[in-house]
């Protein structure tokens, strides 16, 4: 880790040296040349600002760059064999940059002379739109830096619920079609992204800033060149890259909580690190030595009396400070780049962003627990609490890429880290444990004080290089990246407060500690994984349309080390069930001193059931073959197979190591047919596979003290194979418009589902299979039809919806038409976009809803537990100042500040949806709603 903080600071220390605080006077034009047809860039055309000798080619992406131009209008001209000439004209130039892509119309092959098409920037503008999404070989969907620069979202997790079909789970795990997190596919620069989480298949998207994203594309269908482990979709987020001019910005923001901000009922944990406030853990938090150099021996080779010196070690961190006053989040960034062209017209560039935020959050709520028959009037309450979580976050982060252009070749070095801080103090009020539904409760009250630091570090090296004259495409990447999560030193406290008598603790035995109730628990996970791949692009011509035979492989390694210690402290001189009062002014802040520690005999048990350790490997080898076939101009057919062999190793301490392989062919196609020039109507068919992550096939458990549940591994689980048809109907009625209908079926075989199995411990099992039908529907629509005023003109509405009906055919036989495990039967989201051309201001309201999501399978007799739909509306404003150098933007953010509810669920009349007086609530939790201002300022200094 200090490796990685140092690589860090010396590349942003080169970055801002390099960087000059001056912009030029003169203008540019920049943009692509794009096949009308196929929608792919043009290599090597020509483009010439036409009254002048400015004259340049697109490189390696299809991109061109005319710089050294005075204000004014212009026109250009564009060539390239094979195609028609095109004059595009009225382009407006200004100090800055001018950006205008260019489509291209192949020349009729009985043209005897040459034909020159004449075309308005404005015109050329919506063609481009046009030709972007009509000409997408899979079903996608995807969202534009424009878009996100737009929206309230300060993080890539708040940008995914903007896209159809889509929504985001614990405001970081994306949910695509109805389907949990763990049918997708992370992407970032096109390589593989690490897991962020140690217990799950998925990628904590909250931790990568909006600002950072150039766009975002979700794959709904496969193509051989794809991964194949996917069914809902691959993610592949696409981080900025080299900037068209020299820029220097920088912004800085105020942020307010309506639970938090301005109120004196913070709570926070005593002591911090010395480098907190950069979100670093300093190390005072780690395992003691005296533990750690016999932790392999420590439960059997250990004395009562060694324990006792060892609980000595351990710093007594039990303190707190209570009403403390939060002032508003804070958050910063700066950002910079720049371009150059050679003498002989090749390009540098590079793009650097550095962020940093600091904050507050309270999440406020209660939570309760059932015992008994599993029927709703029969069930006894088996404890309830309040529980309120006070966090104090910090982010850090940054992008780094370099790129170098010459002739028809691209080199590309592009690196992004994150690091994300939080420290949490979990205060447990008002509890009641009715002990199997006993009359008379047990009243305790707690708290838990954790502190845990994730990030991720992707660096990837990337080119391309057109060769021949038949322009071969040649592509490959090598690729690095690090997860890494840590939580050291949670320390857990319950204090039980009798009536009428002093509060006291109690030490169990040796021999059944109880972390949980009173303990310390560490854990740390890291994760690499290392990604090389290669394509080759062939184009031909048959039945004189424009052919494509692609190729390509990969192999990826990756490699996961965890570790996690839970401690009890227990009575280290009796027999356990000994109570330590809290009389004569002792309380819990010295309790766990080195000198009451030996005064009371207290020690520190290891829990070994909940403290395995475990590596896991696991290496990835696939190839494929794909057709991209025109038949005629309408219809195109993409088709192909991928072959992935995957072998997987998973040892964990104490136990014996198991390895899984397998072997799967996966083919797919993908028909297109343009049915008119606005219209088309595509058909997809793809099989993919989900296979277990390493901590569901590790057979520990551990306790989950935020959601109060014990989670545990299954070593038989197997990996699931789907079987994916779509049929979807688009309509673009004009540049930036959609109108589009989908429907989607899936097969599952083996579906992986988290079971509730009772008693509150949570685990993985199997089912036998399971059926997915599906339907979307979008809607983005300017409003000037309705009329041609000034407002409406420059007014968007979006919609899109998603119902899926399931079906699931479980281990246990039962055959229930309840969503997957995970899965939300529709989500909906919509908003209003107002943007004037040319204006220094915008506004949006965004709204969002998924349906109740089934968030836990319950055995057979169980009670399955769901999620209820939370409305989210989202609001901003921004407005340029400053002669545009500046821009104020104000966001509001989930104005309805609803509840996150989960609840049994017991199904009397077949349905999912909350019922008051027959489900039981479980878990209520309130966030409330935030506000943020901020401010950016664009440097802009003349020569």
């Amino acid at each position: 880790m200090l490796k990685i903080r140092t690589t860090i600071s010396f590349i942003i220390l080169i970055a801002l040296s390099a960087t000059s605080l001056y912009a030029e006077v003169a203008g540019k034009i920049a943009g692509k040349v794009i096949d009308k047809k196929t929608g792919e860039t043009l290599i090597g055309a020509t483009v010439t600002l036409v009254g002048s000798n400015k004259v340049t080619s697109t490189n390696a992406e299809g991109r061109f760059l005319l710089s050294g131009i005075e204000p004014g209008a212009y026109t250009i001209e564009v060539k390239y064999i094979g195609y028609q000439t095109k004059l595009i004209s009225g382009i407006e130039i200004k100090q800055g940059v001018t950006d205008v892509d260019i489509i291209m119309d192949e020349a009729g092959s009985k043209a005897l002379n040459e034909v020159v098409i004449k075309s308005s920037f404005k015109q050329e503008s919506i063609n481009t739109l046009y030709a972007k999404q009509k000409n997408s070989v899979q079903v996608t969907d995807g969202i534009s830096a424009d878009v996100i620069k737009r929206s309230p979202d300060r993080n890539t997790g708040d940008v995914l619920k903007r896209i159809s079909g889509t929504s985001v789970q614990d405001g970081k795990f994306v949910v695509i079609r109805g389907l949990a997190e763990r049918y997708n596919n992370n992407l970032m620069n096109n390589a593989y992204l690490p897991s962020s989480e140690p217990d799950r298949k998925a990628f904590a998207f909250d931790i990568v800033p909006a600002s950072l994203v150039d766009n975002i594309v979700i794959y709904k269908t496969a193509t051989p060149d794809l991964p194949g482990d996917f069914a809902g979709g691959t993610i592949n987020t696409i981080t900025k890259d080299i900037p068209d001019n020299q820029f220097l910005e920088a912004t800085v923001s105020l942020g307010y909580n309506s639970k938090t901000t301005f109120k004196n009922n913070f709570i926070s944990a005593q002591p911090n690190g010395k480098y907190d406030f950069l979100g670093f853990d300093d190390g005072s938090r780690k395992l003691p030595d005296a533990y750690s150099s016999i932790k392999s021996n420590y439960t059997s080779g250990t004395t009562s009396a060694q324990k006792i010196a060892i609980a000595q070690q351990f710093p007594n961190t039990f303190g707190y400070q209570t009403n403390q006053n939060s002032l508003p989040n804070v958050g910063f960034q700066l950002a910079t780049g720049n371009s150059v062209i050679t003498k002989s017209a090749n390009r540098f560039g590079y793009n650097f962003s550095l962020n940093y935020t600091n904050g507050h959050r309270v999440s406020m709520g209660e939570r309760f627990g059932y015992t008994g028959s599993d029927n709703a009037s029969q069930e006894l309450l088996n404890y309830q609490y309040d529980r309120n979580t006070f966090s104090n976050y910090k982010s850090l982060g940054g992008l780094l890429n370099f790129a170098y252009t010459f002739g028809r070749n691209k080199i590309a070095l592009k690196n992004l880290y994150n690091n994300d801080f939080s420290e949490d103090f979990e205060q447990t009020n008002n509890a009641r444990n009715y002990e199997s539904g006993g009359t008379t409760p047990l009243l305790y009250k707690g708290f838990s004080i954790e502190t845990t630091q994730n990030g991720i570090y992707t660096s990837i090296l990337e080119g391309q290089h057109t060769l021949g004259k038949r322009n071969i495409i040649l592509d490959w990447s090598g690729s690095y990246g690090l997860s890494y999560r840590n939580q050291p030193d949670q320390r857990i406290v319950t204090i039980f407060t009798p009536v009428n008598l002093p509060e006291y603790i109690s030490l169990s035995s040796e021999n059944s500690a109880k972390p949980n109730d009173l303990g310390r628990v560490y854990s740390k996970l890291n994760e690499n994984i290392y990604n090389a791949k290669v394509n080759l692009t062939y184009p031909f011509k048959w039945m004189d349309e424009p052919q494509r035979l692609k190729i390509g492989g990969l192999v990826i390694h990756r490699d996961r080390t965890f570790s996690i210690d839970a401690l009890g402290y227990t009575d280290g001189v009796g027999f356990g069930n000994r109570a330590i009062s809290f009389t004569n002014g002792t309380d819990i802040s010295n309790v766990f001193s080195p000198q009451s520690i030996q005064q009371n005999g207290i020690d520190l048990s290891r829990l070994d059931l909940s403290s395995t350790d475990y590596t896991g490997k696991a290496d990835q080898d696939a190839g494929y073959v794909m057709l991209d076939n025109k038949f005629t101009e309408k219809l195109r057919f993409v088709w192909g197979a991928r072959i992935e062999r995957y072998d997987q190793t998973l040892s964990a301490a104490g136990k014996q190591t198991r390895e899984y392989n397998n072997t799967d062919v996966l083919p797919s196609g993908n028909l297109t047919y343009a049915l008119t020039p606005k219209t088309n109507l595509r058909a997809s068919y793809f099989r993919s596979v989900n296979r277990p992550e390493f901590r569901e096939l590790a057979g520990f458990r551990y306790f989950d003290y935020q959601t109060n549940y014990i989670i545990d591994g299954d070593p038989d689980l197997v990996r699931s194979t789907i079987d994916n048809v779509d049929l979807r109907f688009e309509y673009y009625p004009s540049g930036g418009e959609i109108i589009s209908f989908s429907t989607f079926y899936k097969k599952f075989k083996n579906p992986i589902e988290q079971i509730n199995q009772g008693n509150e411990i949570l685990t993985y099992r199997n089912a036998t299979n399971a059926k997915d039908l599906g339907f979307e529907a979008e809607l983005r629509k300017k409003l000037n039809f309705i009329s041609e005023g000034s407002f409406l003109r420059n007014l968007t509405f979006y919609l899109n919806a998603s119902y899926i009906n399931a079906k699931v055919l479980l281990a246990d036989g039962r055959n229930v038409s309840t969503p997957l495990q995970g899965q939300s039967p529709y989500l909906i989201n919509s908003g209003l976009y107002y943007t004037p051309e040319n204006s220094d201001f915008s506004f949006n309201v965004l709204y969002n809803r998924i349906g109740e999501r089934l968030k836990f399978r319950a055995v057979t007799g169980g009670a399955d537990v769901y999620e209820k739909p939370r409305d989210v509306i989202d609001f901003q404003f921004s407005k340029q100042v400053m002669k545009k150098h500046g821009e104020l933007k104000l966001t509001l953010a989930d104005l309805l500040a609803q509840p996150y509810v989960f609840y049994n669920n017991y199904n009397s009349t077949g349905g999912t949806a909350y019922k008051s007086g027959e489900d039981k609530l479980i878990q209520s939790r309130y966030a409330g709603f935030s506000a943020s201002l901020s401010f950016k300022y664009n440097f802009n200094f003349s020569k």
